[in-house]
């Protein structure tokens, strides 16, 4: 295991400074973080002049530990897909695009019904009327498909987490589902159509 013995220093006009004493850590770190069996390998068969011998080098490092994370696969398929119209819908902010559009529209709104995978979008100007737009856009697929937004699937994106939409979305009884950021595959649905 390596023990890093840290002596801290003051020098005029400077704040602290830490000098690491761990000869086993230099040396694993001047070598790229190989591995502990390569550095005892090297010692033994005097492969590198003024490597120092070492004992009880066991190499557990902090930094190899966070290297050899992983995360997991991302999943093919939804293993859950909504059974009926407006159970869930996926939405996403596309933009800044340039160039703008002939009408000065910078951002495209994207909502797709996970059911039918029907998709409405909207030009916007500015990300500020993606509030507005939703209440909109609300009102008309209630109305035609005569049925209540259940779930409404969004990443963590400002113009989704206002405290105004919020409160609407509480107020109307729909189920808020945000994504993990750096996530997008699990907006997915909303993201292919961008």
């Amino acid at each position: 295991m390596f023990v890093v013995h840290a002596k801290q220093k003051s020098f005029p006009g400077q704040c602290l400074q830490t000098q690491e004493t761990s000869m086993e850590n230099l040396w694993h770190r001047r070598y790229g973080y190989i591995n502990c069996k390569s550095i005892t390998t090297m010692q033994k068969n005097k492969m590198v002049k003024g490597l120092p011998t070492f004992k009880d080098f066991t190499g557990i490092c902090e930094v190899c530990n966070y290297g050899k994370q992983h995360r997991d696969n991302i999943p093919k398929e939804s293993h859950w897909r909504a059974s009926k119209k407006l159970e869930l819908v996926h939405s996403d902010l596309c933009g800044p695009i340039s160039p703008m559009s002939n009408g000065g529209k910078r951002y495209l709104l994207v909502f797709v019904d996970d059911y039918l995978r029907k998709t409405w979008i909207y030009l916007l100007t500015k990300k500020g009327e993606t509030f507005e737009i939703f209440k909109c856009f609300k009102n008309l697929v209630e109305k035609e498909a005569q049925k209540a937004i259940c779930t409404l699937r969004t990443d963590r994106g400002g113009e989704f987490t206002s405290q105004q939409f919020n409160q609407f979305c509480m107020e109307q009884g729909i189920k808020r589902q945000l994504t993990v950021a750096f996530s997008p595959f699990q907006n997915g649905v909303a993201e292919r159509r961008n």
